[in-house]
């Protein structure tokens, strides 16, 4: 989400008060916001309510306060108490934001949509509207406003990976951008009628050095910043709000005990790209969400893999003995296919949970643990987050984001020194848009 919370801000503030408050008394209350002495900045602001004829100045600046402080609810109580004449559209972008926060999307939406409406340049707004739309499944309307804002803003890189994410579920219609524009002209390569579960070096060679190509010749230089591909269906897995609260109270949730994974250990990019292609053409009895990644935590095992998520250990085990079967040729450099309880991040503190064959969910996971999962959840608006969000089917075939990261897994291949790329990839690989941390933190998996 994109706010204004700047010194920008706060200047505009003193000049729209400078009539009702002194800079003296104001000063101190911004100096204190800036220094995130939040709750000093509100009981000051308190003391000077009498003080002030323009009571929306206060409403106000306590609305910017509580944003930052991430307390949406109160932020919107501030907000709401401004007069309609003293709207502007930097409010209506907050309120949306604050909305967005407490899962009311299209309540934020509308908001966005009036920011706009106050100020048609103001790309905060268009930024926010973008994401939101797109979250609602509401992608034509993402894409128009995606396309309004690039005019505005030709470099904005937010915009631009909104946009190109959204070519993962849907094919719009209009082609004038140039990022719809190589899009459609990359998802034009895609082999048809496939005799073979595995393509080809030379398909992919061929492949991918004409996608390059389309890059070149419409002058597309964008660095983008994903390296997980994956395949969804409508399902929503929710592994962010189950990592986020093992990460603050060391607790598996309850609905990871019924998640499996069949993972698939390459030994090099190329055969990663191999896997790539086949789960695009891999068809599940339940349609089950796939990815494929470049590994870069530092404490795992192995470079390159694939994972297909099933919700039973009998379903793992029935897709392991298909892929095993389909991917048993010398065709691509396998590592291993093993089937994995979870998310790895659980296993240092509860080893046992590593365990396949037996159900470990009346054992391991405690009573208590099912309170704090409910307060986690209305701390965070974890139930209201997915009541209006859309989940659509990923569109199955080779395209513009898929081709993104692919170019990320060709350089990681580089910087640990995996020289299959060379195989299939005839430019050359750059690096010098990555940081210093970035390209050590790489090399660091070379022994992996």
């Amino acid at each position: 989400m994109s706010r204004i919370f700047k010194n920008g801000i706060i200047n505009k503030l003193m000049n729209e008060n400078k009539n009702n408050i002194s800079k003296e008394i104001l000063i101190p209350v911004f100096n204190l916001i800036k220094s995130k002495k939040y709750d000093e900045a509100l009981n000051l602001l308190e003391s000077l309510f009498n003080q002030v004829k323009e009571k929306s100045f206060i409403d106000k600046t306590k609305g910017l306060i509580y944003l930052k402080k991430k307390d949406w609810i109160k932020s919107l109580k501030y907000f709401k108490k401004i007069s309609e004449e003293k709207m502007d559209y930097e409010i209506f972008n907050n309120m949306g934001v604050a909305l967005y926060k407490i899962g009311k999307f299209s309540e934020a939406s509308i908001k966005f949509r009036e920011s706009i409406n106050s100020k048609n340049k103001y790309i905060p707004a268009y930024e926010n509207f973008c994401v939101t739309s797109k979250l609602l499944g509401n992608y034509e309307d993402s894409v128009d406003f995606s396309l309004k804002a690039l005019e505005l803003m030709p470099d904005n890189n937010k915009i631009k990976n909104n946009l190109i994410d959204i070519l993962n579920y849907f094919e719009p219609k209009k082609k004038e951008n140039v990022i719809l524009k190589v899009n459609n002209q990359i998802k034009d390569l895609n082999f048809k009628n496939l005799e073979t579960k595995l393509i080809s070096d030379a398909q992919i060679n061929k492949i991918l050095n004409k996608s390059e190509n389309i890059l070149k010749k419409n002058n597309f230089t964008f660095n983008y910043p994903h390296t997980q591909i994956f395949k969804k269906n409508l399902k929503n897995l929710n592994c962010e709000r189950h990592l986020s609260l093992f990460s603050k109270h060391k607790i598996i949730p309850k609905f990871c005990f019924s998640c499996y994974k069949v993972q698939v250990t390459m030994n090099d990019v190329l055969s990663l790209l191999k896997l790539y292609f086949y789960f695009n053409k891999l068809t599940l009895k339940e349609n089950n969400i796939k990815k494929c990644i470049i590994e870069l935590r530092s404490n795992v095992i192995g470079n390159y893999k694939g994972y297909i998520f099933c919700s039973s250990k009998i379903e793992a085990e029935n897709i392991k003995q298909i892929i095993s079967k389909d991917l048993s040729n010398k065709r691509i450099n396998l590592g291993k296919i093993e089937i994995k309880h979870g998310c790895t991040e659980y296993y240092e503190e509860f080893e046992v949970y590593k365990n396949i064959n037996e159900d470990l969910t009346n054992t391991l996971y405690q009573p208590k643990w099912a309170d704090i999962e409910k307060k986690f959840d209305e701390i965070n608006f974890i139930h209201e987050n997915i009541k209006e969000r859309v989940f659509s089917e990923t569109i199955c075939l080779f395209n513009l984001p898929d081709y993104l990261i692919i170019k990320n897994w060709l350089i990681y291949a580089k910087l640990i020194g995996d020289n299959s790329y060379k195989e299939i990839f005839e430019s050359k690989v750059k690096t010098d848009h990555l940081s210093e941390y970035e390209i050590q933190k790489i090399i660091m998996r070379k022994n992996n």
